[in-house]
């Protein structure tokens, strides 16, 4: 039996496998979340920036809680995950040594740096106000240029742990390295376990360079192995999840409730999102996209436009089936911590729309549908979730994907003058059919249908990029 987490914590449906429940009552996860940097950079203004989350009805976020972080200005000037040397904060204090890469003192892991701790506990208790989850990632994979940033290497501590060589960070090889990860975790863990607002998540791309899948996999089974005995200890259990890469794959370990998947296509080892639900589905777990491309920021990944590009994502992955959806969002920075910008309250009410649309049905009675449809006239990738004879919904859209820039793969919407006809067989019954825009949600067209539980044929009204579809009993 998969490991549920207590009755009053974000935890797995007994209804349906598939999505959470909280508070009583089924919910999705749905977000445009910062770049994980909330916590770590004491210059966000992290209330503003879940006032504008809950403004718009989304209610998922996720955190780096201290072991990586970027120098300032690594990727973009204003990235969160990038702090100025004064504006970092982990859970280690300085020591009195100077010497630390990112500016300033070397830390001494044997004491904790409790303003973190203060801060972390805001952060959780104001996110738990506005009915935001929080997924507190305790890793990210180490390379190369980001390893002499981390607290755990060997020049950033004064105890010398952790050596020089990024390739042995997510492995068991370092056995002090190891001990200090895991006195990390439990800490992390004895100081959030009071929240029901969390879930914990062991390490982001755990394969991205550098170290083994073998390797790697022994590892995070160790860490689950000891986060599992420590929670065992404390009131509260909480949902445990891993993302899924080439050669990295606990979907079926009753340990993880939560199925992580990134990105839109298989790419840099990732499994992709729409990728993820075709193989892990059966596994009968949440399953959630927890980054995409970055958007509204500098350099911009997406091409076209990305407020359709975005749209694609999150509609596709959640109406195939998906439980959380985070679409990486850069407009939320330091400058910026409510996001206030046109496109970007353009985006959040599209992710508002989406969360609307699927919960103007029963969803929590619907399950992944991809036999309802068995062809359409002109193509176009097509998701659904349905109760059989009861209540579908369907999202086609014409895109492609794009491998051209960085490592993230990313949809370019093909726009045009489309007409599907799909062949679809639905049980016998009589049907209320509703086709959706879902750049607002609005109705296009509605008409009465009459099935003989047989094959028949759909008409779709003109659309230019995609289209949703709701048929209830």
């Amino acid at each position: 039996m998969v490991r549920n987490a207590s009755a009053n914590v974000i935890g797995i449906s007994e209804k349906n496998p598939h999505y959470f429940r909280y508070k009583g009552k089924e919910v999705l996860l749905l977000t445009s979340a910062e770049h994980y940097g909330a916590v770590v950079n004491k210059a966000f203004d992290y209330k503003r920036y879940l006032d504008k989350l809950a403004e718009y009805g989304l209610n998922y976020t996720r955190i780096y809680p201290g072991a990586f972080f970027l120098p300032e200005s690594r990727i973009r000037e204003d990235d969160i995950i990038c702090p100025a040397p004064n504006d970092l904060i982990v859970p280690w204090a300085r020591s009195n040594d100077p010497g630390f890469a990112g500016g300033g003192n070397k830390f001494d892991l044997n004491r904790w740096d409790t303003a973190f701790f203060e801060r972390l506990d805001g952060f959780l208790s104001y996110a738990a106000q506005k009915d935001v989850i929080v997924e507190i990632c305790f890793f990210n994979c180490q390379y190369a240029d980001s390893y002499p940033y981390c607290p755990f290497h060997g020049d950033a501590n004064i105890q010398g742990i952790g050596g020089k060589n990024a390739d042995i960070f997510q492995t068991l090889a370092d056995k002090a390295l190891v001990a200090e990860q895991k006195k990390y975790i439990e800490k992390l863990v004895l100081e959030t376990n009071k929240f029901d607002n969390v879930i914990y998540e062991f390490i982001d791309e755990p394969t991205l360079f550098g170290s083994s899948s073998r390797d790697v996999t022994n590892w995070i089974s160790e860490l689950i192995d000891h986060t599992i005995a420590v929670e065992d200890k404390l009131p509260k259990k909480h949902l445990l999840a891993q993302q899924l890469m080439m050669g990295v794959d606990f979907g079926s370990d009753d340990r993880v409730a939560l199925n992580v998947a990134q990105y839109v296509e298989e790419t840099g080892q990732q499994v992709g999102g729409p990728g993820a639900l075709q193989n892990f589905y059966r596994c009968n777990k949440p399953i959630e996209v927890n980054e995409t491309v970055s958007c509204l920021s500098t350099p911009n990944y997406y091409e076209r436009d990305m407020i359709d590009s975005s749209r694609i994502e999150s509609w596709e992955f959640m109406i195939g089936g998906g439980a959380a959806f985070n679409q990486l969002n850069a407009c939320f920075n330091v400058k910026n911590p409510s996001g206030d910008h046109p496109e970007n309250h353009a985006l959040l009410a599209g992710l508002r729309n989406l969360r609307n649309f699927i919960e103007s049905m029963d969803f929590v009675k619907m399950t992944r549908d991809m036999k309802t449809i068995r062809e359409m006239s002109i193509g176009g990738r097509a998701q659904g979730i349905s109760e059989e004879g009861k209540q579908y919904a369907f999202y086609i859209h014409h895109s492609f994907t794009n491998f051209s820039k960085w490592r993230a793969s990313h949809y370019l919407p093909n726009y045009g003058e489309y007409k599907n006809v799909l062949k679809v067989i639905i049980e016998a019954g009589d049907y209320t059919l509703k086709f959706i825009n879902p750049a607002d949600n609005s109705v296009i067209s509605e008409q009465k249908i009459k099935s003989d539980g047989k094959e028949m044929l759909i008409s779709c009204p003109p659309y230019k990029l995609d289209i949703a579809i709701k048929i209830l009993r």
